[in-house]
């Protein structure tokens, strides 16, 4: 390969067919001794040569006729052909490494080669400590996701939720603690390996089930939690919820707070009619969900399991939860969460918000992005809509994992709010297979990294369910 031109940040590069061994995404250093240019492949064409329209229409009036026998002694004809079917490589300029930034190879000079993924890294950042493999010999530091907003997005069965899987269980076998809210159940079995054996996350694991084997205290919601409960879940007005919050600070005060005695005491308050009747119906819905327990001297289990000085997996499964308990827990999971990492009962933590977009409210999400990372949230948002996230949270995120993504507008999304340039995302992110992705932030040094995500043992589920059919075996997709 050789250099051709160069115009900004887009370098294209002349490569013989023949040789040519690059798909978009790839890596090439072109180096000439005294400054080097790390450039990604972004698109390859045919290269324009003069007359090339002529030869090709002359080619097909002949493919008719009788093959005639060439005297071809020097072997020109096969150099003629591969100079016909020579590659324009179109890249875009990432770093120069020993040079300035504008910098101006020799054409003749430059030695053009392809780079790993892993070599890019190591060129950009240096050699670090990596102990989270995540494929094609790429690994990242941990401590370049704690701390940190990462978004994973692109299409449903892009392979995704695998990737998060992957991230999760490998940050707990660091020493984290991880959260995860598991919307479709698709982490429980990540004690389970696939041959049936335990893997070795299996005893760093629990599982809470909301509303079966996991139950919140009421007893244990502080005011600013009942709150942000009311308020963000059930839309409780601030009238009716200044009322709500003193009925309730007296019932603590004289023993214990129940939900018989909030309804007792609002019932037998002064107050206006629409008021009360606001605060019964959201006690109501409260109570319905089926998520608290008047017990006394219950303990919160969530916090118990979080509480586990060594790394930690805990999975809230919300797969037979409605949308409105959803919202429910949610809402109490982050207040909770937030107050209590405030007072420095908690040790920091890391979130995984699987499908995001169905429980993402703009305004306490972004609190969370904002400071809650200040605080010990760092957190981990996975969707198939990357539009439903707001351009705030993507303008603060420090790693985002693109797959597979087609909507011109999504794409657009994207590009309009990350620091890579739209003509690299509408280039790579339409051709990605399963299983492959765009990776970009801190943890890569803010390089675009294409790589294939390594396969687990472990029994991850998440696949898309289909019907067998007679002869045939149901395979699932993730």
């Amino acid at each position: 390969m050789r250099i051709y031109r160069k115009a900004g940040d887009r370098v294209e590069l002349i490569a013989l067919g023949r040789d040519l061994r690059l798909e978009k995404g790839d890596y090439v250093l072109a180096s000439d001794g005294s400054s080097t240019l790390v450039l990604q492949v972004i698109d390859v064409e045919y290269a324009e040569l003069p007359g090339a329209l002529e030869e090709t229409l002359r080619d097909l009036t002949t493919d008719s006729l009788v093959q005639l026998v060439r005297h071809d002694p020097m072997n020109v004809e096969s150099h003629v052909r591969a100079v016909r079917d020579s590659r324009l490589v179109v890249t875009k300029l990432r770093k120069v490494i020993g040079g300035p930034s504008i910098s101006l190879p020799s054409r003749h000079a430059t030695r053009v080669r392809q780079a790993s993924p892993l070599e890019v890294l190591d060129l950009a950042s240096g050699h670090k400590e990596r102990s989270i493999e995540l494929g094609d010999g790429v690994a990242i530091d941990p401590r370049d996701v704690e701390g940190c907003v990462t978004i994973i997005t692109g299409r449903k069965e892009s392979g995704k939720s695998h990737l998060a899987k992957l991230l999760a269980v490998s940050l707990v076998m660091t020493g984290y603690t991880v959260l995860v809210l598991d919307i479709n159940g698709e982490y429980v079995s990540l004690g389970t390996r696939r041959d049936g054996g335990r893997s070795g996350i299996h005893d760093r694991m629990t599982v809470l089930s909301p509303g079966i084997d996991y139950l919140i205290p009421l007893n244990g919601l502080s005011q600013e939690v009942l709150a942000d409960v009311m308020t963000f879940a059930l839309g409780l007005p601030q009238t009716s919820l200044r009322e709500l919050l003193r009925a309730a600070r007296e019932l603590r005060e004289s023993g214990g707070l129940t939900f018989r005695g909030l309804y007792r005491a609002v019932l037998h308050s002064q107050m206006n009619e629409s008021v009360r009747d606001a605060i019964l119906n959201r006690l109501a819905a409260l109570e319905s969900s089926g998520l608290f327990t008047d017990e006394r001297g219950a303990t919160d289990a969530l916090v118990k399991a979080l509480a586990s000085p060594e790394g930690r997996l805990v999975v809230l499964d919300m797969s037979c939860l409605g949308p409105s308990q959803r919202r429910i827990l949610v809402e109490y999971v982050l207040s909770d969460l937030k107050d209590r990492l405030f007072a420095g009962e908690l040790e920091p933590l890391i979130l995984f918000a699987e499908e995001a977009h169905l429980y993402l409210r703009e305004t306490y999400w972004e609190d969370i992005v904002t400071r809650m990372r200040h605080i010990g949230i760092s957190t981990v948002l996975i969707t198939n809509q990357p539009d439903s996230i707001p351009a705030l949270i993507y303008r603060q995120a420090d790693n985002v994992f693109m797959f597979n993504t087609r909507n011109g507008s999504d794409i657009e999304h994207l590009a309009r709010n990350l620091d890579v340039d739209a003509e690299t995302l509408r280039s790579i992110l339409p051709d990605l297979e399963r299983g492959h992705v765009l990776a970009w932030g801190k943890a890569f040094s803010f390089m675009p990294i294409a790589l294939t995500v390594r396969d687990t043992e472990l029994v991850t589920r998440g696949e898309t369910r289909r019907r067998s059919l007679r002869g045939e075996s149901a395979e699932g997709v993730m």
